[in-house]
């Protein structure tokens, strides 16, 4: 009988010394929760959503070590039963805090400034693709006006070149015309000549006819006489 009681006592002992270990991890475990939910509102994005899971991994890990110190309190007997099945309802209030406290933390505000994160990103977004297109428009009429320029500057070198070739025209056309006024010239002149000439045979003839008439008439005068 008293090894039985030995026994028995040993077996509870081991339980305390279970229950006690439990107990101190839970209480480390509740603390590292607490820390950690207290970050999770200073953060948004991936940080946050990782945080958060390994927060809820934590509570797992706690809910389960809740489970292991109930079932240990069952083998305890009197006051320590007690004690320990207060511990437990107490451990499990805790965790209830626990899990309100992340799920407000997920809902913090900083969920509204990743909203506005995202909402400023997707404006910044936008107004990228607006001055992109701008600037694309912009481009595109830079290119219509610089090829709008290089076309004017081959018509205006066309131009340029049908006006020299227009001046080489009237260049020569002038020259023809100066050296069809000197051919105009020189035979005006040589009409003149031709001109006092045949003036100046016509006289010539006219004063040896005379001569002639004078003396056939004469001749015919003496003959008569």
């Amino acid at each position: 009988f008293t090894t039985l009681l030995y026994t028995i006592k040993f077996e509870v002992d081991v339980v305390m010394a279970h229950a006690t270990q439990f107990e101190q991890d839970y209480s480390e475990l509740s603390a590292d929760i607490t820390a950690k939910i207290g970050r999770i509102p200073s953060l948004f994005g991936k940080d946050k959503h990782d945080l958060v899971g390994e927060v809820e991994g934590l509570l797992e890990e706690a809910k389960d070590l809740i489970d292991q110190i109930e079932v240990e309190s069952h083998a305890a007997t009197g006051d320590k039963r007690k004690q320990i099945t207060t511990n437990v309802a107490n451990y499990r209030r805790d965790y209830e805090t626990h899990c309100k406290n992340l799920r407000r933390s997920r809902m913090s505000y900083t969920d509204e400034a990743e909203t506005r994160h995202e909402l400023l990103g997707n404006e910044h977004k936008n107004t990228m693709a607006t001055n992109s297109e701008k600037l694309e428009r912009s481009s595109k009429r830079l290119d219509d006006g610089y090829r709008m320029a290089l076309e004017t500057e081959e018509i205006g070198q066309n131009v340029l070149n049908n006006l020299a070739q227009d001046r080489e025209k009237i260049s020569s056309a002038r020259n023809r015309l100066n050296n069809v006024d000197s051919s105009l010239t020189q035979s005006s002149r040589l009409l003149n000549s031709m001109y006092r000439r045949v003036i100046q045979n016509k006289a010539l003839m006219f004063v040896i006819s005379l001569v002639i008439v004078v003396i056939i008439c004469l001749a015919l005068y003496g003959m008569l006489k």
